[in-house]
């Protein structure tokens, strides 16, 4: 698991290097990368909240087993 702290740290920095870009295509990139991270950021901090159950994992398996 990756820190969000982290995550985010890396998603203001790239946002900070995008308003210093003068080439528009690379400011745009630099943009769409750190909305990425901002991304993983919610993605690790839901995982971390709601790790999956014993229950949970046994019926996901089950259920592949069953086909």
């Amino acid at each position: 698991m990756i820190d969000p702290k982290t995550l985010l740290e890396r998603a203001a920095q790239l946002a900070d290097q995008a308003k210093g870009e003068e080439n528009q295509g690379i400011r745009e990139r630099l943009l769409r990368m750190a909305d990425h991270y901002r991304d993983l950021a919610a993605h690790e901090t839901w995982a971390h909240e709601n790790p999956p159950s014993v229950g949970g994992i046994t019926s996901v398996l089950a259920t592949r087993s069953a086909r």
